[in-house]
């Protein structure tokens, strides 16, 4: 039989794990081409990058289908460090264990009093945070066009580079890490139908030589 004392234990594991599961991928970025989500080919020529605005609840205010919610949390949020395009993204900081998740998307119907975290848009997990103290951003510190998680046209996985702060990046520095040793700089081209970045592989103090990668898909 199961007890409300295991029960508890291992939902405190499994949020555990996701948590350290974000804390990984902000701070790695997913390499692994198979990774992405259900029905994407990687070996499909890219002819347009695809650009989406995630809002993973319904107009009635429920998740929407096709995000499975794995855990639930207390917490309290602040504007986002990693989506800066979004007035509704957030960074959530749970009340038991302090797990953060980011980012993560406020609902408005019928209250803004939950929000759902999407650490990885090609998945369909999503944890369910009840807000319990809500800090939103000024608008000024809004960077529409930029965005928080890419996925290039081989199947790798990007996010935002960790540092001080993402208002302005340091020249010469990443501005997205896709993996160890594997960085992305500046901000995409979206001059053309396909969006283009320059990628370097190597350590971020001696980055090997620049080349041009493709984008698939981008969230913002």
């Amino acid at each position: 039989m199961t007890t409300r004392r295991s029960r508890t234990r291992h939902s405190r594991t499994r949020r555990a794990a996701i948590g350290l599961g974000a804390a990984l991928l902000a701070l790695a970025g997913c390499t692994d081409a198979d990774a992405g989500g259900a029905g994407t080919d990687h070996t499909a020529p890219v002819t347009a990058t695809r650009a989406v605005h995630l809002d993973p609840f319904t107009p009635s205010g429920r998740p929407a289908p096709e995000f499975t919610v794995v855990d639930r949390a207390a917490a309290k949020c602040s504007a986002s460090g990693v989506n800066l395009s979004d007035p509704d993204a957030r960074r959530c900081m749970t009340t038991a264990g302090y797990f953060l998740y980011d980012p993560c998307f406020v609902r408005h119907r019928p209250r803004p009093d939950v929000a759902l975290c999407v650490q990885n848009p090609t998945t369909s997990e999503a944890v369910r945070i009840r807000i319990v103290e809500d800090t939103p951003g000024p608008a000024d510190r809004r960077r529409p066009g930029r965005p928080w998680f890419l996925e290039l046209a081989d199947g790798r996985h990007c996010v935002p580079a960790p540092g001080p702060g993402r208002a302005n990046d340091p020249p010469g520095r990443p501005t997205y890490t896709c993996g160890s040793d594997d960085h992305l700089y500046g901000l995409p081209d979206t001059t053309g139908p396909v969006w283009t970045m320059t990628n370097r592989l190597g350590d971020a103090d001696g980055p090997g030589p620049p080349h041009r990668v493709r984008i698939r898909t981008a969230w913002l």
